[in-house]
Formats: structure tokens, C-alpha cells, sequence
């Protein structure tokens, strides 16, 4: 089970990754990140504090969703999960130092 919960203000979204961001789900997320980069996003962040399962694929659409946003002039984010298995792949994978992490209790930009 996967589901995005979308928050946005003043061009500035935050989608909360919730369930498992795999090979079944990983197309949803690619997909909502395409859809808010041409449709003139600011900033996206990726909160992924409530994803409770992460695999390749998932990962995989993490850094599509990084290339995305580049591609569309978009400042891009992440907040960090406490899954230690979510932790140990992007730690294990590079992408701990790779990553554009944000503190979870900082404001997104420009505010």
C-alpha cells in the first residue's frame, strides 16, 4: 500500500511518502513529481518519514524525482525517515552524503 499526501503552499510542496516506495509504487511518485514540475513548481520536498518499506526501485525513483526537478529548474529536499533499514540503504548506497536533506523541523525555503 502507497499513498502521497500533497501539501502545498505559494508553489512550494511538501508530498508525504506514506506505506512502501517499491517497484509497484515507484511510478506514482514519478509521476506526481512530473506533474508538479511542469506544472510550475518552486520546490518540492520528499518527506519520508512514514514510508515504512524502501527497495531499489523506490530508491530509483527517489533519485529520478532529483533529476526531474533539475530538469525543471526546481529546488528539490528530503526529510529523512527513522527506518534503520531506510537509513542503511541510502547509507550502504552513498546517498546520506548525495542527497539534499532537510531537518524535519525547518520551514521550506523562502518562508
Amino acid at each position: 500500500m502507497f499513498d502521497i499526501r500533497q501539501e502545498d503552499r505559494d508553489g512550494r510542496y511538501r508530498l508525504v511518502l506514506q506505506g512502501e516506495l517499491d517497484l509497484a509504487s515507484a511510478d506514482t511518485l514519478e509521476a506526481a513529481i512530473t506533474r508538479l514540475c511542469t506544472a510550475g513548481a518552486l520546490e518540492i520536498e520528499l518527506d519520508l518519514r512514514e514510508v515504512t518499506f524502501l527497495d531499489s526501485q523506490g530508491l530509483r525513483a527517489v533519485l529520478a524525482a532529483r533529476e526531474a526537478c533539475a530538469r525543471h529548474h526546481v529546488e528539490y529536499v528530503l526529510i529523512r525517515g527513522e527506518n534503520p533499514v531506510q537509513q542503511r540503504l541510502c547509507e550502504v548506497t552513498g546517498l546520506l552524503d548525495a542527497l539534499p536533506w532537510r531537518e524535519t523541523d525547518a520551514e521550506p525555503s523562502g518562508h
